[in-house]
Protein backbone atom coordinates (compact mmCIF):
# COMPACT_ATOMS: atom_id res chain seq x y z
CA UNK A 1 0.00 0.00 0.00
CA UNK A 2 1.54 4.15 -0.46
CA UNK A 3 0.43 6.71 0.67
CA UNK A 4 -2.19 7.97 -2.30
CA UNK A 5 -4.72 4.48 -2.28
CA UNK A 6 -6.72 5.89 -0.11
CA UNK A 7 -7.60 8.84 -0.82
CA UNK A 8 -11.49 9.34 -1.59
CA UNK A 9 -12.85 12.71 -2.91
CA UNK A 10 -15.08 13.14 0.10
CA UNK A 11 -12.42 12.54 2.19
CA UNK A 12 -11.18 16.44 3.49
CA UNK A 13 -14.72 17.77 3.51
CA UNK A 14 -15.80 14.70 6.40
CA UNK A 15 -12.65 15.57 7.79
CA UNK A 16 -12.86 19.08 8.49
CA UNK A 17 -16.79 18.66 9.64
CA UNK A 18 -15.55 16.02 12.15
CA UNK A 19 -12.96 17.97 13.76
CA UNK A 20 -15.13 21.17 13.86
CA UNK A 21 -17.88 18.89 15.72
CA UNK A 22 -15.11 17.15 18.28
CA UNK A 23 -13.33 21.13 19.02
CA UNK A 24 -15.02 21.55 22.42
CA UNK A 25 -13.59 17.50 23.25
CA UNK A 26 -10.92 17.31 21.47
CA UNK A 27 -8.20 18.08 24.34
CA UNK A 28 -10.15 16.42 27.16
CA UNK A 29 -10.70 12.90 25.02
CA UNK A 30 -6.69 12.98 23.52
CA UNK A 31 -5.90 13.65 27.59
CA UNK A 32 -7.64 10.19 28.22
CA UNK A 33 -6.93 7.99 25.47
CA UNK A 34 -3.26 8.92 25.57
CA UNK A 35 -3.13 8.45 29.40
CA UNK A 36 -2.27 11.91 29.70
CA UNK A 37 1.41 11.00 27.33
CA UNK A 38 0.13 13.25 24.08
CA UNK A 39 1.84 16.36 25.54
CA UNK A 40 5.12 14.61 26.21
CA UNK A 41 5.09 13.22 23.19
CA UNK A 42 4.27 16.56 21.45
CA UNK A 43 7.72 17.88 23.05
CA UNK A 44 9.80 15.21 22.22
CA UNK A 45 8.54 15.42 18.83
CA UNK A 46 9.63 19.09 18.57
CA UNK A 47 13.35 19.14 19.91
CA UNK A 48 14.79 19.45 16.15
CA UNK A 49 13.36 22.75 15.88
CA UNK A 50 13.49 24.07 19.30
CA UNK A 51 16.15 26.66 18.04
CA UNK A 52 14.18 27.82 14.91
CA UNK A 53 13.22 31.36 14.68
CA UNK A 54 9.44 31.11 12.46
CA UNK A 55 8.05 27.45 12.62
CA UNK A 56 4.68 26.69 10.66
CA UNK A 57 2.66 24.59 12.72
CA UNK A 58 0.18 22.63 10.26
CA UNK A 59 -2.86 21.13 11.26
CA UNK A 60 -2.31 23.16 14.40
CA UNK A 61 -5.65 21.75 16.15
CA UNK A 62 -6.74 23.71 19.62
CA UNK A 63 -2.72 24.46 19.59
CA UNK A 64 -0.96 21.54 21.61
CA UNK A 65 2.19 21.30 19.26
CA UNK A 66 2.55 25.14 19.77
CA UNK A 67 2.30 24.86 23.42
CA UNK A 68 4.70 21.84 23.08
CA UNK A 69 7.08 23.98 21.40
CA UNK A 70 6.83 26.96 24.06
CA UNK A 71 7.41 25.06 26.74
CA UNK A 72 11.54 24.07 25.33
CA UNK A 73 13.57 27.01 27.47
CA UNK A 74 15.54 27.51 23.97
CA UNK A 75 12.51 28.50 21.88
CA UNK A 76 13.03 32.33 21.56
CA UNK A 77 10.88 32.15 18.04
CA UNK A 78 7.36 32.72 16.68
CA UNK A 79 4.59 30.08 15.41
CA UNK A 80 2.43 30.24 12.48
CA UNK A 81 -0.57 27.47 13.57
CA UNK A 82 -2.21 26.59 9.88
CA UNK A 83 -5.95 24.68 9.60
CA UNK A 84 -8.81 24.51 8.11
CA UNK A 85 -10.96 24.03 11.46
CA UNK A 86 -12.09 27.52 12.34
CA UNK A 87 -13.79 25.72 15.73
CA UNK A 88 -9.97 24.59 16.39
CA UNK A 89 -8.20 27.81 16.34
CA UNK A 90 -10.64 29.58 18.47
CA UNK A 91 -9.76 27.29 21.15
CA UNK A 92 -6.30 27.75 19.88
CA UNK A 93 -6.54 31.23 20.68
CA UNK A 94 -7.55 31.32 24.00
CA UNK A 95 -5.05 29.13 24.54
CA UNK A 96 -2.47 30.66 23.67
CA UNK A 97 -4.00 34.06 23.95
CA UNK A 98 -0.39 35.13 25.96
CA UNK A 99 1.85 34.75 23.18
CA UNK A 100 -1.16 36.08 20.48
CA UNK A 101 -0.56 39.63 22.80
CA UNK A 102 3.08 38.96 22.33
CA UNK A 103 3.10 38.86 18.73
CA UNK A 104 4.36 35.33 19.02
CA UNK A 105 1.32 33.18 17.43
CA UNK A 106 -0.29 34.15 14.03
CA UNK A 107 -3.65 32.24 13.22
CA UNK A 108 -4.36 31.29 9.85
CA UNK A 109 -7.68 29.06 8.51
CA UNK A 110 -6.45 27.52 5.58
CA UNK A 111 -5.29 24.37 3.37
CA UNK A 112 -2.20 22.74 4.06
CA UNK A 113 -2.32 20.98 1.20
CA UNK A 114 -2.43 24.36 -0.66
CA UNK A 115 -0.30 26.62 1.89
CA UNK A 116 -1.11 30.54 1.50
CA UNK A 117 3.15 31.04 2.55
CA UNK A 118 5.81 32.21 0.29
CA UNK A 119 8.51 29.22 -0.48
CA UNK A 120 11.32 29.47 2.01
CA UNK A 121 10.16 31.10 4.94
CA UNK A 122 10.51 28.60 7.76
CA UNK A 123 13.08 26.85 9.99
CA UNK A 124 10.81 24.82 11.10
CA UNK A 125 7.74 23.16 10.43
CA UNK A 126 5.93 20.61 12.39
CA UNK A 127 2.36 18.76 12.51
CA UNK A 128 1.12 16.50 15.28
CA UNK A 129 -1.75 13.26 14.66
CA UNK A 130 -2.36 14.74 11.16
CA UNK A 131 -1.12 12.44 8.38
CA UNK A 132 -3.79 9.97 8.57
CA UNK A 133 -6.16 12.46 8.06
CA UNK A 134 -4.71 14.23 4.86
CA UNK A 135 -5.98 13.71 1.50
CA UNK A 136 -3.28 14.67 -0.75
CA UNK A 137 0.16 13.09 0.99
CA UNK A 138 1.55 14.09 -2.24
CA UNK A 139 0.39 17.36 -1.89
CA UNK A 140 1.04 18.14 1.70
CA UNK A 141 4.71 17.12 1.44
CA UNK A 142 5.26 18.96 -1.64
CA UNK A 143 3.84 21.90 0.04
CA UNK A 144 6.16 21.38 3.60
CA UNK A 145 9.21 21.09 1.44
CA UNK A 146 8.19 24.28 -0.70
CA UNK A 147 7.61 26.79 2.32
CA UNK A 148 10.71 25.44 4.38
CA UNK A 149 14.15 27.02 4.05
CA UNK A 150 17.04 25.11 2.95
CA UNK A 151 18.43 23.29 6.18
CA UNK A 152 14.78 23.83 7.40
CA UNK A 153 13.22 21.01 9.61
CA UNK A 154 10.36 19.28 9.25
CA UNK A 155 9.08 17.28 12.72
CA UNK A 156 5.70 15.42 11.86
CA UNK A 157 3.90 13.25 15.23
CA UNK A 158 1.81 10.36 14.27
CA UNK A 159 0.30 7.51 16.13
CA UNK A 160 2.06 4.36 14.47
CA UNK A 161 2.25 0.95 14.28
CA UNK A 162 4.29 -1.24 17.44
CA UNK A 163 6.95 -2.91 15.63
CA UNK A 164 7.73 -5.47 19.13
CA UNK A 165 4.73 -8.52 18.42
CA UNK A 166 3.71 -8.63 21.60
CA UNK A 167 3.56 -5.12 22.33
CA UNK A 168 1.90 -4.43 19.00
CA UNK A 169 -1.40 -7.16 20.35
CA UNK A 170 -1.91 -4.99 23.27
CA UNK A 171 -1.77 -1.97 21.73
CA UNK A 172 -3.97 -2.73 18.57
CA UNK A 173 -6.50 -4.46 21.57
CA UNK A 174 -6.60 -1.42 23.23
CA UNK A 175 -6.82 1.22 20.10
CA UNK A 176 -9.44 -0.97 18.50
CA UNK A 177 -11.49 -1.73 21.02
CA UNK A 178 -11.04 -0.03 24.12
CA UNK A 179 -10.55 3.46 22.58
CA UNK A 180 -14.42 3.33 20.94
CA UNK A 181 -15.95 2.44 23.85
CA UNK A 182 -14.31 5.21 26.20
CA UNK A 183 -15.14 7.92 23.77
CA UNK A 184 -18.82 7.00 23.73
CA UNK A 185 -18.52 7.63 27.40
CA UNK A 186 -16.85 10.90 27.14
CA UNK A 187 -18.82 12.50 24.00
CA UNK A 188 -21.69 12.26 22.29
CA UNK A 189 -19.72 12.07 18.81
CA UNK A 190 -19.13 8.59 18.25
CA UNK A 191 -18.51 8.79 14.93
CA UNK A 192 -15.41 10.83 15.18
CA UNK A 193 -13.81 8.42 17.70
CA UNK A 194 -14.03 5.19 15.63
CA UNK A 195 -12.56 7.25 12.55
CA UNK A 196 -9.52 7.20 14.57
CA UNK A 197 -8.82 3.61 15.03
CA UNK A 198 -10.17 2.87 11.41
CA UNK A 199 -8.35 5.61 10.29
CA UNK A 200 -4.96 4.12 11.99
CA UNK A 201 -5.82 0.31 10.28
CA UNK A 202 -5.20 1.62 6.67
CA UNK A 203 -2.19 4.04 7.91
CA UNK A 204 0.71 2.04 6.80
CA UNK A 205 3.83 1.18 8.81
CA UNK A 206 6.83 3.79 9.65
CA UNK A 207 9.05 2.17 6.99
CA UNK A 208 6.63 2.52 4.25
CA UNK A 209 5.57 6.35 5.53
CA UNK A 210 9.65 6.85 5.26
CA UNK A 211 10.08 5.45 2.01
CA UNK A 212 7.40 7.65 0.75
CA UNK A 213 8.21 10.66 2.02
CA UNK A 214 12.01 10.04 -0.17
CA UNK A 215 9.85 10.95 -3.53
CA UNK A 216 10.25 14.04 -2.57
CA UNK A 217 14.17 14.97 -2.64
CA UNK A 218 14.08 16.01 1.11
CA UNK A 219 18.07 16.18 1.77
CA UNK A 220 17.02 13.52 5.11
CA UNK A 221 14.29 11.56 5.90
CA UNK A 222 14.01 9.47 8.76
CA UNK A 223 12.16 8.46 11.88
CA UNK A 224 12.25 7.63 15.62
CA UNK A 225 9.29 5.36 17.85
CA UNK A 226 8.10 7.06 20.68
CA UNK A 227 6.78 3.97 23.39
CA UNK A 228 7.78 0.96 21.29
CA UNK A 229 6.15 2.47 18.13
CA UNK A 230 2.91 3.79 19.37
CA UNK A 231 4.02 7.05 18.13
CA UNK A 232 6.54 8.34 15.90
CA UNK A 233 8.10 11.30 14.71
CA UNK A 234 9.19 11.95 11.12
CA UNK A 235 11.87 14.32 10.53
CA UNK A 236 13.01 15.78 6.96
CA UNK A 237 15.59 18.24 6.46
CA UNK A 238 14.90 20.17 3.12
Amino acid sequence: MTLNNYNHPEKKVFVQKMFSDIAPDYDRLNRIISFNMDFSWRKKSTENIQNARLVLDLCAGTGDMALALFSHKNFKGKIVLCDFSFEMLILAKKKLQKYLDNHRIFLVCGDVEKLPCKADMFEGVMSGFSLRNLDSHRDFYHETKRVLKPGGVACLLEIAHPENFLFSKIFYLYFYKWVPFFSRLFTRRRYAYQYLPDSLKIFPQQKEVVNFMKNFDFKEVDYRNIMGGMAAVYKLVK
